[in-house]
């Protein structure tokens, strides 16, 4: 099931999570009652875990608190006097992380009660805490303060094994730093930080407000940079070595920073119009697993006797980046030496136009709004309003892969379910731009069908399985897919079906696949369950259970 609200705590964090099915425990409770009970446990060591806080809520997105106990030594919990009906468990330990039983992040399994179902002795593992720390050198082996350490964990929430921001940490004055709180994954960590000592000469304006001429001085000794350093000592993220948290794992993550000569990179832009409407300020990034991340921000000055504006980064370390001043204007830089680059004053790239459709014949919504995602994600190069017609132009896109996103008009956000284009190429939902404009067309579809069913293996429901919604189109949107997690009886819901033709898989132990790209669905799809949901249907109640595979 997917998480609702277990306590008030977590009500503000799962707000945003998809409405779950109503839940009909403690409703209409007869002669019969249930119960629920079972034992606390370290997920790490098996022990029992006494001082343990048990709170039993109805499931939903209004979940109802309905009690709530404290283990004793033995890690025991028993909950009685219980309607028919499904049960959300969360526990709660100091050096543990507070979660639902058989907790993934955004999911868990809800306990139901009734005939035939067993509800008592649940064995339920709570996760230690892991933490990451170290501390950061210099060249001579002393601490470094105020460096900005970053933590980067593999996300497998989206399915597309991203690898994501996670915090960040400044080093205190003896150069350490401490992430806490860790559940188990993969994780990588980049510092980066200024030499204490660096000494850099900035070029000062004439009288007359122009740059004036460098004075053929030799590069002081103490111009250096550190470059951003990944875990252990690389000078890029595709370079990081991962870093494996295991349950309750305290891993050391130290560095040693060395000092090279640093690059000064300046950026000349033409400067047009009226100067009161401003300027587009260019900046200075590096692609970090996939997303850019600013490294450098300028100091500028204004030359008036060739109407430019000069950007100085200062001091940078040698390496790649790219230079994008605003959206759409955007270049490579290899700094491996310092220079003078010029921009153009107006944003580059190509139109990208076209029309959407609803695959349903129905009319667009109204307000209707487009936008591409870059991949690797960047500032956005804008979105544009949809014509009645369906017609759209965005202009001044820069090169590269986009995902082709609608939304707005109070319809939420749309899938695109069907896509061609001339000018491009097309991979599911994304296109990518080159040199020439792109025309595109695509049909939209809103899901609005909630399909209900069981995981079971031998005839038995299986709970705490990843039962996964895979659509049969190789080229399909990432969208389209839906996830869940089956409850104690197998049973499991899947929200907000976009019509088409789908496969149905469940999977023990499946929570590390990347289970939005087909190929890594690939070896599940023979044994699973074909659904054809039509574009009527608001409610689906499966006919035959999904078969359970192991991983």
């Amino acid at each position: 099931m997917r998480r609702g609200l277990l306590m008030v705590a977590v009500l503000a964090a799962a707000a945003h999570l998809a409405a779950q099915r109503a839940s009909p425990a403690a409703v209409g409770a007869t002669a019969d009652s249930w119960s629920i009970s079972g034992t606390i446990v370290s997920a790490a060591t098996g022990a029992p875990l006494d001082r343990t806080e048990v709170t039993l809520s109805t499931t939903g997105a209004n979940g109802t608190e309905l009690g709530a106990t404290v283990t004793g030594e033995d890690g025991a919990f028993r909950f009685d006097g219980l309607a028919a009906g499904k049960y959300a468990l969360q526990a709660s330990r100091r050096g543990y992380i507070t979660g639902g039983y058989q907790d993934h992040e955004a999911y868990f399994t809800a306990i139901v009660t009734g005939p035939g179902l067993d509800s008592q002795g649940i064995r339920f593992e709570l996760t230690p805490d892991g933490v990451i720390d170290g501390t950061v050198m210099d060249d001579n082996g002393g601490p470094i303060a105020g460096a900005r350490v970053s933590l980067f964990r593999q996300d497998d929430f989206t399915g597309e094994g991203k690898i994501v921001g996670s915090g960040e940490e400044t080093t205190d004055d003896r150069g350490s730093f401490e992430f806490t709180d860790l559940r188990p994954g993969t994780y990588y960590v980049d510092v980066a930080a200024t030499p204490w000592y660096a000494f850099e000469a900035r070029t000062r304006p004439d009288n007359s407000g122009n740059e004036q001429a460098d004075d053929g001085q030799a590069q002081s000794p103490l111009d250096v940079a550190y470059p951003v350093t990944f875990y252990p000592n690389a000078s890029d993220s595709a370079s990081a070595t991962p870093i494996t948290v295991n349950a309750g794992d305290h891993v050391q993550a130290s560095f040693s920073l060395h000092a090279v000569p640093a690059v000064h990179i300046r950026v000349q832009v033409p400067v047009t119009g009226d100067l009161r409407r401003g300027i587009q300020t260019p900046m200075v990034a590096e692609d970090v697993f996939g997303t850019e991340q600013v490294t450098g921000m300028a100091n500028f000055m204004m030359n008036l006797s060739n109407n430019t504006m000069t950007f100085d980064f200062g001091a940078l370390a040698p390496g790649h980046y790219l230079i994008r001043q605003g959206d759409g204007n955007a270049a490579p830089l290899d700094a491996t030496s310092s220079r003078t680059l010029d921009m153009p004053s107006s944003p580059g790239g190509v139109a990208v136009s076209g029309k959407f459709a609803m695959a349903s014949g129905t009319p667009l919504p109204d307000r209707l709004w487009m936008w591409l995602r870059p991949i690797p994600e960047r500032p956005q190069p804008g979105s544009v309003r949809v014509e009645r017609d369906g017609t759209f132009s965005l202009d001044s896109v820069t090169p590269g892969t986009y995902e082709v996103m609608a939304g707005g008009g109070g319809g939420g956000t749309l899938v695109v379910a069907q896509m061609a284009a001339s000018g491009s190429e097309v991979h599911g939902d994304r296109i990518t731009v080159g040199t020439d404009p792109v025309l595109l067309a695509a049909t939209l579809a809103a899901g609005s069908t909630t399909i209900n069913g069981f995981a079971q293996r031998g005839g038995k429901g299986v709970g705490g399985t990843m039962v996964v919604l895979v659509p049969n189109d190789p080229d399909a949107s990432t969208e389209l897919f839906r996830r869940d997690q089956s409850d104690s009886d197998g049973s499991f819901t899947l929200h907000d079906v976009v019509p088409g033709n789908y496969t149905l898989v469940s999977i023990e132990n499946g929570w590390t696949l990347d289970w939005a790209k087909r190929e890594a669905m690939a070896p599940y799809l023979a044994h699973g369950l074909k659904v054809q949901v039509g574009g009527n249907e608001k409610t689906m109640n499966l006919p035959a259970p999904v078969a359970v595979q192991g991983q």
